[in-house]
Parts: C-alpha cells; sequence; structure tokens
C-alpha cells in the first residue's frame, strides 16, 4: 500500500518499474521532491526513499554518488522546470510581449499542477533558509525571475527608471496571490490586479 501511494504521487514523467528494475535518475528525484514537500529536507535519504519505491540501494548509486548529489539535482530540475523550462515555452510561442506577461501572471492559477509546483517552491525556500547551496539556487532562480520579467516590461516600453519596480510588483503578486484569492471565485478581482499590474505598459 506505501509503495502504490508514493508511485501515485511522482510525476507521470518518470518511468514506472518493477521492484527489480533499475529506475532512471527522473524517478528518484521525482520521489525524491514529493518527500521534500511531505517531510522536509532533512527526510530526504536514500533508504527511505528506495523503501517509498520499493527498489534496492543499488539503483540509485546508478546515478547519484551519494545524498549530497541526489539534493545538488533536485535544485537543478526545479530551476529547470519552474523556470527555465517556462521561459523557453513562452518564448517559443513568439507571442506579443503583453500575452506571454499575462500567460506568465496566470500560471500560478492553473489548477493541480500549479498547486504542487507552490508546494514544491515553499519547501525549497524553507530549506535554503539553513543549506547555503539551497539559498543560492533559490537567490538564482529569483533574478532570473525577475531579469524575465523586466525584459517582457521593456519591450511593452515601460519607462527604464520603472521597470526593475514594476517587475518587483509583479512578482511578488505571482508569489503570493494564488493563496489569497481562487481563480474562479475571484476572477474580476485577479483581471483586475493583472490590469493594474501590466495594463500601462501597454
Amino acid at each position: 500500500m506505501e509503495r502504490a501511494t508514493a508511485r501515485k504521487a511522482i510525476s507521470t514523467s518518470s518511468r514506472r518499474a518493477s521492484p527489480t528494475a533499475r529506475l532512471d535518475a527522473a524517478a528518484w528525484i521525482d520521489s525524491a521532491m514529493q518527500l521534500l514537500t511531505e517531510r522536509g529536507i532533512d527526510s530526504v535519504r536514500v533508504e527511505v526513499l528506495a523503501k517509498r519505491l520499493g527498489v534496492t540501494k543499488g539503483s540509485f548509486y546508478w546515478h547519484f554518488t551519494d545524498r549530497e548529489s541526489l539534493l545538488a539535482q533536485m535544485l537543478q530540475t526545479w530551476r529547470k522546470r519552474a523556470t527555465l523550462g517556462i521561459i523557453e515555452r513562452l518564448e517559443s510561442t513568439h507571442e506579443p510581449a503583453l500575452t506571454r506577461l499575462s500567460r506568465l501572471l496566470r500560471l500560478q492559477f492553473d489548477a493541480r499542477k500549479a498547486e504542487i509546483g507552490a508546494e514544491i517552491e515553499l519547501s525549497i525556500r524553507l530549506w535554503a533558509r539553513h543549506d547555503p547551496r539551497a539559498a543560492q539556487a533559490l537567490k538564482e532562480v529569483d533574478e532570473l525571475r525577475l531579469r524575465y520579467i523586466a525584459k517582457l516590461l521593456d519591450e511593452l516600453g515601460t519607462a527604464k527608471d520603472a521597470v526593475d519596480a514594476r517587475a518587483l510588483l509583479i512578482y511578488c503578486y505571482m508569489r503570493v496571490s494564488r493563496s489569497l484569492a481562487d481563480p474562479v471565485r475571484d476572477k474580476r478581482l485577479t483581471q483586475a490586479c493583472e490590469r493594474i499590474l501590466i495594463g500601462s505598459a501597454e
């Protein structure tokens, strides 16, 4: 029962394996992310993960030298999924800057996927409070996001002396609005927030 529950929580992008199969690195990372959100970083340990995945520890060492290697890969994967991948998808659309910025603002309300992402991010922010490597990864992600928002505002013609301040306000909204407003019930409110944040930049 425990193994079945754990497997349901693992991202659908990772492979399902029999207890005797050697899992790929993504399966270990996804399971580690899930454990991070449930119990915190101190609980992310090889023995616990192997038990959740229903395999021996041997599979782990095919992909990671040790626990620290896994933690580093977790941070790298989070950076790619939660920031770089999103920016790449938005840029690949070649849509107007206003459309890309509007899409970015609404990502936080994308149902279950956004909820999982928010849980992971909160857990990483808690982790970063007492781990320099996590803190550095978080700093880089925050700066990358702010630069991208500023880039879109600049494309929209926002005054140069207002770009950074407006980018910070937009990022703050993205970070907390999901916990304060429901995308369905408060649709008019969130739309009003978007108009205030980016409307004058059109």
